[in-house]
């Protein structure tokens, strides 16, 4: 991933803009200077510098006369407009040549400068002052000041205590820098003393304006350069958790409770702290660990950047329920260059400063960053690739695709989703298009999809049934989708995109209530039954999860069972349909009764090219003792036992496969055979409204009438089967009607109702 732009991180501390002061003495600190050749300085900020701000120095004297104290005139100045973004408190800035504005170097190491009058430091005893002003001979207010060598006067009158400036406000060490009183040195820096780990950026100008910590020159002042660039940082503090989780309590940090200046640092621990009701709590910079988690609940304050770190495995977490002011960053780990879903977890991000900040994949003109168009008839067109020219914001609680060119981090930067995010539902155009819509998490914590879920799936309907779709990278060679039913309560992470399939144009809503902390381990253990079904095809893996759940029935229910993702079309499929009532819909999450498990038999359905060698394995989690897990093939007439380790069942498929009909799953406590399955495993369902659809017949020679209410024979019809039939009922008049089959393995009877 590119470096982050520093201006483009630090723009956002304008968001906090009560943090930053108006300019005033003491806010900056000299800290180099070189009075030979063509001509240098440095300083230090001491407090964050607003943007656009225009500060001046000048190499002359004050008069001691008028308030503030006016300049004696009688030489030049450097005026420096600091640019558009803000300068964070600890950064040195750097002037160069300074003597002449036609020199290759003239400039400023941040923002930029133009020159007034004859500023040239001299190599005997010189002094710089630096002031806020209406131009720049007019100053307003005094900020700094830097005495060369041991001649007071250079910096105009001092009052007599011999300490403050005369009608400036400038005092020697709080903010006037003595760099050397007993001698006429061409050049010094301070580059001995420490810049890191004090209280607050303030307490630096005593070691700024400690001799001993700066390098003199007194031969040549170029021996000086290059001066330092290293910032300056305030003290690091970090959480050890000793106690309890209050973050107000000394002894859960290794120095301290922090400050307004301090760098903190949150790793995983096992209290994690909060800000607990009665507490106002103050920090610099937060940085939380992937495995850690910081909760306000009462108010805290940061006046820098809070960064909230994930890994492959897991992701830090920030839970405000209380007031947080500051700005933020979430970094999601991408740990490999496949496509992901993503959602920005803060608010006032931009797609151009995505672009800007990673580097995305990209062909000849699209970059690897889409949102999600429904009401695109194709799938491919689907996805709205950003060029390089793409603009606008990211919406909260809108999901997008993502793809980098490396693995690395993608990072979020903006301010806090502090209250309950709402988000409106699209649907595809008639005759083209689909209903599923790409969402996001909008939190910087984890949420629990099941409370999202049974309210929009379940509660309200605004989604067609209580079921999510997440992309699995993981999941054969570039990843696929996979079903979340409100059951499984999946916590989706910050930063993570699913779909949802709308039932209406309404909102749907993230609320506060659904955010969660989550442990370093995420894996979602389960003390329910169940049976996941896998195929590989050599190149591709898929597979089927089957709960087996105390209260749910045979047929749908909302919030267990899952479709398979129908926004995309797939190579290899692997899904089950319902036992009972199942309208021909694939699933790839089926819940079914805990008891009865001989009674069910799964249809399995697979999607698969002619030729290839497919394979099935199986899980068998928390099975009762002695059940067993069979697949039976109903072309070959074989029955495979899956659920014993390494075993598998392997055919080479001579046509190429698209339906259900051939594959089916049993658990039972017996020995499997073609003689005790018979037709239970026959299932009848509509189509549309003037076909139906048999499937899981046995091969050989079929029978089908079709009866109305009454007894009277509507229809006959005699076929070969191999498994699947289709027959037309267009001339059937709506109503109740009973469907015999007679096959050579016996007969079966089923009610249809045509409307």
């Amino acid at each position: 991933m590119k470096q982050k732009n520093f201006f483009k991180i630090t723009l956002l501390f304008f968001l906090s803009i009560a943090s930053l002061k108006a300019q005033s003495a003491g806010d900056i600190a000299f800290v180099g200077f070189n009075t030979d050749g063509d001509k240098d300085f440095a300083i230090v900020a001491l407090v964050d510098i607003a943007a656009s701000t225009t500060i001046y120095f000048t190499d002359d004297e004050t008069t001691g006369v008028g308030s503030p104290s006016a300049l004696a005139g009688s030489e030049g100045t450097i005026i420096w407009s600091t640019g558009a973004t803000i300068i964070k408190a600890g950064t040195i800035v750097v002037f160069t040549d300074l003597d002449n504005d036609g020199n290759a170097a003239f400039g400023a190491s941040t923002g930029t400068i133009t020159r007034s009058g004859s500023f040239n430091l001299s190599g005997s005893k010189d002094g710089i002052i630096a002031f806020i002003g209406s131009d720049s001979s007019t100053p307003t207010t005094y900020i700094a000041a830097i005495q060369i060598g041991n001649n007071a006067s250079e910096l105009g009158p001092f009052d007599g205590d011999a300490i403050t400036l005369t009608n400036t406000g400038l005092v020697i060490g709080t903010a006037i820098i003595i760099a050397n009183n007993s001698a006429s040195p061409d050049g010094a820096n301070y580059d001995i003393g420490s810049r890191a780990s004090e209280a607050s950026y303030a307490a630096y100008y005593t070691l700024i304006n400690t001799n001993v910590n700066w390098t003199n020159q007194i031969s040549n002042g170029e021996l000086s350069l290059e001066f330092s660039q290293e910032s300056f940082t305030t003290n690091t503090t970090v959480w050890v958790g000793s106690t309890d989780t209050d973050w107000s309590d000394a002894s859960n940090w290794s120095n301290g409770v922090p400050t307004i200046d301090s760098n903190v640092s949150i790793p995983s621990s096992g209290n994690n702290p909060e800000v607990k009701s009665g507490t106002t709590a103050l920090a610099g910079n937060i940085t939380i660990n992937a495995d850690a988690s910081l909760e306000v609940t009462q108010e805290l304050t940061s006046k820098g950047l809070t960064t909230i770190n994930s890994s492959s495995s897991n992701s830090g977490t920030f839970k405000v329920t209380g007031n947080y002011t500051g700005s933020l960053v979430y970094n999601r780990t991408l740990a490999t260059t496949n496509w992901y879903l993503i959602s920005s977890p803060v608010s006032g991000e931009t797609i151009q400063d995505i672009i800007a900040n990673h580097t995305l994949a990209t062909n000849a003109l699209n970059y690897g960053l889409a949102p999600y168009d429904n009401s695109e008839a194709l799938a491919y067109d689907s996805w709205d690739y950003q060029v390089a020219a793409s603009t606008g914001a990211l919406t909260n609680g809108k999901g997008y695709s993502v793809k980098l060119d490396a693995i690395g981090d993608i990072s979020f930067i903006g301010t806090l989703n502090a209250t309950d995010v709402s988000i409106v539902l699209t649907q595809g155009a008639i005759g083209g298009g689909t209903n599923f819509n790409l969402l996001g998490n909008p939190f910087t914590t984890f949420i629990n999809s099941g409370t999202f879920l049974t309210e929009e799936g379940i509660t309200t309907s605004d989604i067609t049934s209580a079921t999510l779709w997440v992309w699995n990278q993981s999941l054969g060679d570039d990843g696929a989708y996979e079903t979340k039913v409100a059951g499984d309560s999946f916590k989706v992470a910050p930063g993570q995109g699913f779909f949802v399939e709308a039932n209406s144009t309404n909102n749907v809503t993230f609320t506060e209530a659904t955010q969660s902390h989550e442990a370093t381990d995420t894996f979602q253990r389960s003390s329910k039954t169940e049976v996941h079904l896998f195929i590989n095809d050599g190149n591709d893996s898929k597979f089927l999860k089957v709960y087996y759940i105390n209260g749910t029935t045979k047929g749908f229910d909302n919030g267990y069972d899952g479709e398979l993702f129908r926004g995309v079309s797939h190579s290899l499929a692997l899904y089950s349909q319902l036992v009972s009532d199942s309208q021909g819909k694939n699933y790839q999450v089926q819940s079914l009764p805990n008891s009865g498990y001989e009674n069910m038999v799964i249809p399995v359905g697979v999607k698969a090219a002619a030729g290839k060698e497919i394979t099935f394995t199986a899980d068998a989690l928390n099975v009762p003792s002695g059940l067993k897990v069979f697949l039976e093939d109903r072309q070959t007439n074989t029955f495979t036992r899956l659920d014993e380790t390494n075993s598998e069942y392997k055919v080479t498929l001579t046509e190429t496969l698209n339906g259900v009909g051939r594959f089916y799953m049993h658990t039972t406590e017996s020995v499997m055979s073609t003689e005790n399955v018979i037709l239970n495993s026959v299932r009848i369902f509509k189509t549309n409204s003037s076909t139906l659809k048999i499937t899981g017949l046995p091969q050989g020679k079929t029978s089908f009438y079709l009866y109305n209410i009454l007894g009277k024979e509507m229809m006959t019809t005699i076929f070969t089967s191999n498994g699947n039939k289709e027959i037309s009922l267009s001339k059937l008049a709506s109503g109740i009607y009973l469907a015999k089959i007679q096959t050579e393995k016996g007969a079966i009877t089923k009610k249809i109702i045509l409307e």
